[in-house]
């Protein structure tokens, strides 16, 4: 649109000059503003994620799956996070909706594991009468079949390499993480989590495969204020990751992560291990946490 000032510009629904100013900041830590003779224009990595009706996280996170060879695991998540939930839960039959779920359940996080609910229902061909004793909402997830066509296409029409990380959740991981690295929280030596940003409090909510875990380090995709400040679609990630991903800036508050010298007088990192309760099935995983010396 060429427009020469956002801040200045007549909108006919004007947002407020902090959630332009915020929107701003936000596309400049995903590479896609520049400055030039003092105007702001989208880069050509910018231009590329405005291709997409998505958020601009959501998009960069497609324009990087080519480099970690995931573009088909990550065009399945970014569109099952783009429509309403393909989960219900009855209240009535909450032991029963554990116990189904179960085996969809990655130690690696929600992502993972609604990545696995997907390509289980594409495997059966849609069947209704799973999605029934599944707890699956099937209109939804035929409407992330339509969005990932939608996004699948827009991506050939740019001539990107679409690859599968052929069962690789590592590399899924890395690719969230170098998009998301924005939505960032770690463990804290008392339990809880507060955000690598603004070190705002923040809980694991109580949907996610991961609320009775303590990773070290997560992403997320949203924030929802309750009584509580809860992260909501979590995935596991290295804080090394989020190292490599982030902006100078942001970098220094992913330093802290995995610095030794940033840590409390009296705290030192060591190679823990977090526990799955036995309803979420049996699962170790060595994390970096931290603890008193």
């Amino acid at each position: 649109m060429k427009v020469p000032n956002v801040l200045t510009f007549d909108f006919m629904s004007k947002p407020s000059p902090d959630h332009i100013q915020a929107a701003i900041a936000q596309l400049d830590l995903l590479g896609a503003l520049e400055h030039k003779d003092d105007q702001l224009t989208l880069t050509p990595i910018g231009r590329k994620m405005a291709a997409f009706p998505l958020e601009p996280k959501f998009a960069k996170t497609i324009l990087l799956s080519s480099k970690f060879h995931c573009t088909e695991e990550i065009l399945t998540i970014v569109s099952l996070l783009s429509v309403d939930s393909v989960l219900y839960n009855p209240p009535a039959r909450r032991d029963e909706v554990q116990s189904v779920r179960k085996k969809f359940i990655s130690s690696e996080g929600d992502h993972i594991t609604l990545l696995n609910i997907y390509r289980t229902f594409k495997n059966i061909g849609g069947n209704k009468d799973w999605c029934k004793e599944n707890f699956v909402n099937s209109k939804n997830m035929l409407l992330v079949a339509e969005v990932r066509a939608q996004l699948r296409e827009i991506c050939l029409k740019m001539s990107m390499p679409i690859m599968s990380s052929r069962g690789d959740m590592e590399s899924v991981r890395r690719c969230l993480a170098h998009s998301l690295f924005m939505s960032t929280a770690e463990l804290q030596p008392d339990g809880t989590y507060a955000t690598t940003d603004t070190h705002q409090p923040v809980a694991i909510h109580p949907s996610s495969v991961l609320f009775h875990c303590k990773p070290a380090c997560v992403v997320y995709t949203a924030l929802l204020y309750t009584n509580k400040c809860y992260m909501r679609d979590l995935c596991v990630v290295d804080a090394e990751w989020l190292y490599e991903a982030a902006p100078e800036e942001e970098a220094e508050n992913c330093q802290k992560l995995i610095h030794p010298r940033m840590l409390p007088h009296g705290w030192a990192w060591s190679l823990d291990h977090s526990y799955f309760p036995s309803r979420l099935g049996s699962w170790r995983n060595s994390t970096l946490q931290c603890s008193q010396t």
